[in-house]
């Protein structure tokens, strides 16, 4: 795989826990990333509010701030599609 700028790696972990609550390992094999990539990252998405984590089961999910964040970023990459992954069709839509 290449070399995804952050903002692409943080779309990936929000399409990850996008539809149900999810274990940071979950989100880390669906997002192609490596543990220290998932912890700096999912720290990173919660302090902007796009992904929330539950202290009882231990999961995440995305918000609705995140899922704006994906419609957002899935409009970026319609006008911009040479740096779309060439593996992702939008699947947030």
């Amino acid at each position: 795989m290449k070399n995804r700028a952050e903002i692409e790696v943080i779309a990936a972990i929000l399409r990850s826990a996008k539809d149900n609550w999810e274990y940071q390992t979950t989100i880390m094999n669906n997002a192609c990333i490596s543990h220290s990539q998932v912890i700096r990252y999912i720290s990173v998405a919660m302090n902007r509010g796009l992904i929330e984590y539950s202290k009882i089961s231990g999961l995440y999910k995305t918000t609705n701030m995140g899922l704006q964040f994906l419609e957002k970023h899935a409009k970026l990459l319609t006008l911009f599609p040479e740096i779309a992954e060439p593996s992702s069709q939008f699947p947030y839509n």
